[in-house]
């Protein structure tokens, strides 16, 4: 739980020392310096596991549940929406990093963001291209604090993916929304969670199951790296996976620059 910047060296460090690892996302800032972590683990043959909670989050779990039982019939298209109210505990260092460009990456997407794209792709499947625009109302910070993008995925369907954090007041606005051939799957927005199923049967909105919230992640990612590390059992998803999400954020880099789709796994 280091700044972006600090995570190659941190983690080669442990891996010399023969150490698991259990790395906050993103992997790095570059995919250079994720190339050379995973080698190091890969040398180190011990568990490498990157922390992208929203793997475990009870709400993004249970909605796959729900499209894979073909609750909503075929998904048409999805919105990730990470809009947050900003909030000096996020930035409460005497120097907060998260302001420096050169430390994160870049800014919300790279950071905050990743939670809103790895739901998107364990429901959807590969994210093939996207372009977008960001902009910089969050003057402290020199990366980004506003993302309006677009993703096409390898099969073809599109979600729209937001991304906020600015110093004012927003109107409630579902964090996810999944719709489909029967319906749609509404997450709502907030740390609390909740998740809303409407459809013909129920279009006022059925809760399809108490809110858990995005606090009751933490304990399933915890106890997943210790199952591979205690008895070898396999990850719910790999190291490799967290390669996706960084892609995205680089290919949303590249697309303000171009004004065009660019290609994630290019």
């Amino acid at each position: 739980m280091v700044p972006h910047d600090l995570h190659e060296a941190v983690a080669a460090q442990a891996f010399r020392g023969g150490k698991h690892v259990l790395l906050e996302k993103p992997i790095a800032p570059t995919l250079d310096a994720c190339d050379r972590i995973l080698a190091a683990a890969k040398a180190a043959g011990t568990v490498f596991m990157v922390a992208e909670n929203a793997q475990y989050w009870p709400e993004i779990v249970k909605t796959k549940e729900l499209i894979d039982a073909g609750t909503i019939g075929d998904i048409l298209t999805a919105r990730a929406a990470f809009v947050v109210e900003f909030d000096e505990y996020w930035f409460k260092e005497k120097r907060p990093w998260r302001y420096e460009k050169a430390r994160t990456g870049g800014g919300i997407t790279i950071d905050g963001g990743t939670h809103w794209i790895r739901p998107l792709r364990m429901w959807m499947g590969e994210i093939d291209e996207v372009i977008a625009v960001v902009g910089h109302p969050l003057k402290q910070m020199e990366g980004e604090s506003l993302v309006r993008a677009l993703f096409r995925f390898q099969s073809d369907k599109v979600a729209g993916f937001d991304a906020m954090m600015v110093t004012t007041v927003f109107a409630p606005e579902p964090w996810w929304r999944v719709t489909g051939t029967k319906g749609e799957i509404v997450i709502e927005g907030g740390f609390a969670g909740g998740i809303r199923l409407f459809d013909g049967d129920h279009r006022e909105g059925r809760l399809m199951a108490e809110p858990q919230g995005y606090g009751k992640s933490f304990g399933p990612e915890l106890d997943d790296f210790a199952e591979a590390v205690l008895h070898d059992r396999p990850l719910a998803a790999g190291p490799e996976q967290a390669i996706g999400e960084l892609r995205t954020a680089l290919a949303i880099y590249r697309s303000v620059e171009s004004r065009r789709w660019e290609k994630v796994w290019a």
